[in-house]
């Protein structure tokens, strides 16, 4: 069943075929790519590859939030995002544009410098000054999972996920942002176990009938590389199997840094799932 997923000035039409995001960081300490895309013209280099293989995203960060990560002070995030985001704007005027950041004064002025989504880790959970901006601006918002206290591997609890998007949902609902607005996202690699990440792919239906998308961000995880025992960089083809998997579990939007890959994977699974 076809939606509309509502994102600021732009809107994208959910359910026909899986949306993938492209991941830019512009970062110098990311897991996968820290270091690569610092300079402005490496940074639009590759976008226009992104584009050129098939983003329908481009969600674009300034902090790491790898395990273990150094907070960075807002004015230095947006030091390093504004230039980009000017840039790209401009360069791909009718361009799906996220920021990725848990700072609420950070995603104001990306908002304003064109972005269309706010993808938040902390789900609204996090910046009490969140929410206000997504509603403000009637931005699209990336509602992620996520815990303070990481739980011990092996206990992580479905119900309790849940029961943070139907809250974080209610909550978003009273503050003006509606459904068709939100994208939830479970948080692979982010507060529980390498394991357990499994238990989340195998009960991802949970996750659905809410009235928001879902999206997934299983892209260059540790979990993929405790199975294939490879380095990050080399777990392109382990997350486009994730992503052809999702697909029937009504997945819409699947957030990886190698789009070329991922979206022959989800051509093939869209034909068999959603005959596309």
């Amino acid at each position: 069943m076809s939606r509309v997923f509502q994102c600021h000035k732009r809107a994208l039409l959910l359910g026909e075929n899986t949306k993938i995001m492209g991941i830019v960081n512009v970062t110098p300490d990311s897991f996968s790519d820290g270091g690569q895309y610092v300079e402005l013209n490496r940074i639009l280099e590759h976008v226009e590859q992104l584009v050129q293989d098939g983003a329908d995203i481009i969600d674009i960060g300034a902090e790491s939030t790898r395990p273990g990560y150094e907070p960075v002070a807002k004015e230095v995030e947006w030091q390093r995002l504004e230039k980009p985001i000017l840039a790209i704007r401009s360069q791909w005027p009718d361009l799906c544009l996220s920021v990725d950041t848990q700072k609420a004064w950070v995603a104001d002025r990306a908002v304003k410098a064109g972005v269309d989504i706010v993808n938040d880790i902390w789900g609204l959970a996090g910046d009490p000054d969140m929410a206000q901006v997504v509603s403000q601006h009637q931005a699209g918002l990336v509602m992620m999972f996520n815990r303070v206290s990481p739980w011990a591997p092996g206990t992580i609890d479905i119900g309790v996920m849940v029961d943070f998007f139907r809250q974080q949902l209610d909550f978003a609902r009273h503050q003006g942002i509606s459904e068709d607005h939100i994208l939830i996202d479970p948080g692979l690699g982010f507060g529980y176990g390498v394991d357990d990440n499994w238990i989340v792919l195998r009960h991802l239906e949970e996750f659905v009938g809410y009235g928001a998308g879902l999206l997934l961000g299983p892209s260059r995880k540790r979990f993929l590389g405790s199975v294939t025992d490879k380095p990050p960089r080399e777990r392109d083809v382990a997350t486009a199997a994730v992503a052809a998997l999702a697909v029937p579990y009504h997945v819409d939007v699947l957030r990886v840094h190698n789009v070329k890959t991922t979206r022959d994977a989800l051509r093939v699974a869209d034909k068999w799932y959603r005959d596309v």
